[in-house]
């Protein structure tokens, strides 16, 4: 059995098998992108000969015959085909001799994309945003975003970027270009009103916080979270806003532009201020951005948790907006979804990874909050699925240890029918990892951070450990006992020792061993606290 993700629609195997495992083929016929894609695959002058036929220019549905000495590909448009050339090289990589065979594919979602937070965790490298890519390519994702705050080279933010890493205005370009080579749309993603932490606490932009008395606490990770929306009734805050956007959004190509505007839970603090409505305030300045995003011939996303709890705002907002409806839930709200149906109003559901916070994935959480969200929205006629994998609380974990999510939201997202299976798991062994039995140990550690959990860690470090004191703030997260300390070493001392062999994708083993020895840390550290 062939293991592929996403799984095809139809695979009818035929008898005999390609003669040898390479191809040849004259790359002057063919779009240079299906010249790049083609040479992932093994290349013999007395190779399999590949022919690919375009019937149009839109579309990605593709069909791909395999006989002993040809491959055929007829492909929808030229994104088609590369999504046809994906398969191909999965087929390849179940071993070395590749069944004669015929497949006819298409996906159940036309918007399936990722998004990566770059600025409350970790900025990465252009090299690693690129593999990254690479990933989404082979998984036939075709839209891809960065959640942005400051770290970019913006004149407002000069004087902090160096401390925090940031992306210049050149390495945008690049990766822009590097995403149209794998046919991704590199959407530009950048906070307009909540989630400005680092902006406005510089001085220079205090007065522009709805919290102007705000005093940053210890507790750095949980303040950064809260309190730092802008102030949506002074003209200089539009100002900001429309400086940020005007020097972010000239370098994507893409069509779109989200301006995110989500959480922004200060302004309740207008409550009780004359007339203010919270939802009206809201509305109002939401409509100034996106007029001027819209000016620059950008079409606006937007998420979408402060319109619901205003539904009464959502119809006086631009057709073409497109609504980014996020729940992390295992179960998420039906209504939620269900309402922008009745509105007729096109939505992308957006579950996530739950890498944050962690060392690695959440992974029974997160399958059933991308399963389930993903199902309610092929049940109300969403567009897309955008999954998501945030940074908060400085997002330890690694890129690598978020990948089974974004594979199987991926999976999901072309071939809805996808489920958490056997078989399921055994495709992520072989594509993603490269070593049997990986998935499992990826879920045993899950379980043994279950029970040494970031979010209280980081705090009762820096109250218990650090200060000698300890007082009861909340914070997400429960106090593990001293027998979940021992566990949770136990397991972490196991899976170290099925860590030593070498994998087919070494990063994804060695960045589980990082995990491993991060959680051992954390339990030996919390059960000398607990003494």
């Amino acid at each position: 059995m062939l293991h592929l993700i996403p799984s095809v629609k139809i695979l009818n195997e035929t008898e005999g098998f390609l003669q040898k495992p390479a191809l040849r083929y004259d790359a002057a016929e063919f779009d240079p992108r299906l010249v790049t894609a083609l040479k992932k695959l093994p290349f013999d002058n007395d190779g399999a000969t590949v022919t690919i036929a375009l019937t149009g220019t839109e579309g990605e549905g593709y069909t791909l015959d395999i006989t002993p000495d040809e491959i055929s590909i007829t492909a929808d448009s030229a994104a088609g085909a590369f999504y046809a050339i994906q398969t191909l090289r999965q087929i390849f990589a179940n071993g070395t001799q590749i069944p004669c065979l015929h497949i006819e594919d298409q996906p159940d979602f036309p918007y399936r994309g990722f998004y990566h937070d770059i600025t409350r965790g970790r900025v990465p490298s252009v090299e690693t945003i690129k593999r990254l890519i690479d990933n989404l390519a082979y998984y036939k994702q075709n839209s891809f975003q960065l959640y942005v705050e400051h770290v970019f080279e913006f004149e407002e933010t000069k004087d902090i970027v160096e401390k925090t890493g940031y992306l210049t205005k050149a390495e945008m370009d690049e990766l822009d270009a590097y995403c149209k080579e794998n046919f991704i749309e590199f959407i530009p993603s950048l906070n307009t009103f909540g989630h400005m932490h680092d902006i406005l606490q510089q001085p220079k932009y205090h007065h522009l916080r709805v919290a102007r008395d705000f005093q940053p606490t210890p507790y750095y990770w949980f303040d950064r979270m809260c309190n730092h929306t802008v102030n949506p009734l002074l003209d200089e805050s539009f100002d900001l806003i429309k400086s940020l956007i005007n020097q972010y959004e000239s370098h994507f190509s893409s069509k779109y532009f989200n301006i995110c505007c989500d959480e922004t839970a200060s302004l309740k603090r207008f409550k009780g201020d004359g007339e203010q409505d919270n939802g009206q305030m809201y509305l109002d300045f939401v409509q100034k951005i996106i007029g001027h995003v819209k000016s620059k011939n950008k079409t606006p996303m937007m998420w979408a948790d402060i319109l619901l709890e205003h539904p009464e705002t959502i119809e006086q907002l631009p057709q073409d907006t497109l609504f980014l409806n996020w729940d992390y839930s295992p179960n998420p709200k039906e209504e939620k979804v269900s309402k922008f149906a009745e509105l007729k109003r096109p939505q992308i559901v957006c579950p996530g990874t739950h890498s944050w916070a962690r060392f690695c994935e959440i992974v029974e959480f997160g399958e059933n909050n991308i399963c389930n969200l993903i199902d309610l929205g092929r049940k109300y006629g969403a567009i897309g699925v955008l999954n998501t994998n945030w940074g908060d609380w400085g997002h330890p974990a690694s890129i690598e240890m978020a990948c089974y999510g974004m594979v199987l939201g991926a999976g999901k997202s072309w071939a809805a029918d996808t489920k958490p299976c056997d078989e399921f798991y055994k495709a992520v062994d072989l594509l993603l990892y490269g070593k049997d039995g990986a998935f499992d140990l990826l879920r045993k550690l899950s379980k043994a951070h279950d029970l040494i959990q970031w979010f209280s860690f980081a705090k009762t470090y820096y109250e218990k450990i650090a200060t000698g004191e300890y007082t009861k703030r909340t914070v997400p997260g429960n106090i593990p006992s001293e027998e979940d300390c021992k566990t949770a070493i136990t397991a972490c001392k196991e899976l170290l020792s099925q860590l030593q062999e070498p994998w087919g994708n070494e990063e994804y083993r060695k960045e589980m061993a990082l995990a491993v020895r991060g959680v051992w840390v954390m339990a030996e550290l919390y059960a000398k606290a607990l003494q």
